[in-house]
């Protein structure tokens, strides 16, 4: 999704058994949120993290979120943001009408690439029509809107339902992994931490559909694309997020922002 821009599509009115899709918005604000405090919505809502990272906390159980991270709130369900590095992230959300999702209750994890790419298709098609709320594009955007929930409620239904006996785990590792090298072996952290690295990996993946690998990763992400914002040479940039191999911290980077970091720092997003 190179050519970004701001997506807003009103009255969707998309009917499907048990749901009732409101609006769809991509924005790197997280909409309806003047302030990234506590807040809450009377209706159910999803958030899927296009690019870019940081913690949402649902109910004040901190959650760590990345590219590629999904988050469904049931109606009224209090939450926050605290981002991480110098952007805010890119964010796709779903407003909905969910029977049953009180039940289902508030959910977090990690998507599958393969899904993503899917949703950043079907984005990329809904920006390419000029104005998507034209009636004479409703077809195309109702067919994209249906192939993103498709794809969305699928991953739903498979998300773990976050624990508040963990928060403090979760709280740690991130506290952790932020003042440590950049590059810090999983078994180190875990060491720091007083756990084995097995059992923390687990744990943490469980509660956050991350390992402790792509969570590290997700944090030395951003903090190389807010150096390079800067116009910090990429060398230096590359050993401040801890790779001496400059070969390979630009295929990783590539891998994970989608352009090279040269490209990156010349504003290309």
């Amino acid at each position: 999704m190179k050519n970004y821009r701001p997506l807003l599509l009103q009255e969707l009115a998309i009917r499907l058994p048990g749901c009732f899709c409101r609006r769809l918005r991509l924005n790197r604000h997280l909409p309806d949120v003047d302030s990234l405090s506590n807040h809450s919505h009377p209706y159910s809502q999803i958030i899927v993290y296009v690019r870019g990272g940081g913690t949402v906390k649902i109910e004040s159980s901190p959650q760590p979120v990345a590219p590629g991270s999904v988050v469904f709130l049931p109606p009224r369900t209090t939450h926050a943001f605290d981002e991480t590095g110098g952007r805010r992230p890119l964010c796709l959300v779903l407003d909905l009408d969910w029977r049953g999702a009180t039940k289902l209750g508030a959910r977090h994890a990690r998507l599958p690439a393969s899904q993503v790419s899917v949703i950043r298709s079907m984005l990329s098609e809904l920006i390419a029509l000029g104005d998507p709320n034209d009636s004479t594009n409703r077809l195309a955007v109702s067919a994209a809107v249906l192939r993103i929930l498709d794809v969305v409620f699928r991953g739903i239904h498979a998300l773990p339902t976050p624990n508040r006996r963990t928060s403090a785990m979760i709280t740690r590792v991130d506290r952790e992994l932020r003042k440590s090298e950049p590059d810090i072996a999983i078994r180190t952290l875990a060491g720091k931490l007083g756990y084995q690295a097995d059992y923390l990996n687990r744990s943490f993946k469980r509660e956050t559909g991350l390992s402790l690998r792509e969570y590290r990763d997700a944090l030395r992400i951003e903090e190389a694309k807010r150096l390079l914002t800067t116009g910090k040479r990429v060398t230096d940039v590359a050993e401040s997020v801890g790779f001496a191999d400059l070969n390979y911290f630009s295929r990783w980077f590539k891998k994970w922002a989608g352009v090279s970091p040269g490209r990156f720092g010349q504003g290309e997003r």
